[in-house]
């Protein structure tokens, strides 16, 4: 039907949304990151809405399926202490979110991969830079849960102090502290307030994506190695970022 739109996006911005979801989605399920990192910065060109609430929950499904899938390598004794982090972060980030404005969330998420970016590069240059203990642990979980609740990308403070893992059990045991993450940020969204229509429209824009992607991820995984795959979605995330500000700035 011509003008028919979801959400109000035309069609063909739905495809390429669902197509993103789905890119960022199985490059997450193979690297133990990514979607937030390469699409948010895109989805909030097409509607702000987008972040951080559609985001989140769309990710619900690929974070519990990796955990699922990769549950033997959990490290059930160290995502404990990230988890108890998280409740104060998604706190004070429920705060920050609510006074911030649509150009200060949008320079928030480039901001937000750009650190991820440099944190990504000077933990593959340098090892790991931060010891795993309870303490840094904490830390990331209370850091992971303010950046994802203000700008869906929870990912860098966790990976920070994972570097030097198993990829098995790094990979496994980020997506479980996020499954665990992301239903006690959504339970903030919803007592503050912050779902509605519109946030619902737009995870049903990306949520097909973001599931289809799993599967590929497992594929993604066999054919094409990290340490190529890395620095390329690095690259990308960089551009998206820098996009996001420009348009912001101009």
């Amino acid at each position: 039907m011509i003008g028919f739109d979801v959400a109000g996006l035309s069609w063909p911005m739905v495809l390429l949304c669902t197509a993103l979801a789905m890119i960022g989605s199985s490059v997450q399920g193979s690297l133990g990151f990514g979607l937030g990192m390469l699409t948010s910065p895109l989805f909030a060109m097409v509607d702000p809405s987008f972040i951080p609430v559609a985001m989140m929950l769309a990710v619900v499904p690929l974070t519990f399926g990796v955990a699922i899938r990769d549950r033997a390598h959990i490290d059930t004794s160290g995502f404990k202490w990230a988890v108890l982090g998280r409740f104060p972060g998604v706190f004070v980030g429920l705060v920050a979110l609510r006074a911030m404005s649509e150009d200060s969330l949008a320079y928030a998420v480039a901001s937000s991969v750009a650190l991820a970016v440099i944190i990504s590069v000077v933990t593959a240059r340098r090892g790991q830079v931060v010891p795993t203990n309870a303490t840094t642990l904490t830390a990331a979980g209370f850091a992971s849960g303010f950046m994802g609740t203000v700008t869906s990308i929870g990912g860098p403070p966790m990976a920070l102090v994972y570097k030097d893992g198993d990829p098995r059990t790094v990979r496994a045991t980020i997506a479980a502290f996020f499954s665990i993450g992301v239903v006690i940020t959504v339970g903030g969204f919803v007592l503050s307030g912050e779902i509605g229509r519109h946030e619902l429209a737009l995870t049903a824009v990306i949520l097909p994506g973001v599931v289809a992607g799993l599967p590929l991820s497992s594929v993604l995984a066999r054919h094409m190695s990290p340490t190529v795959m890395r620095p390329l979605i690095l690259v990308m995330c960089a551009a998206s970022a820098l996009l996001l500000f420009l348009q912001t700035a101009l």
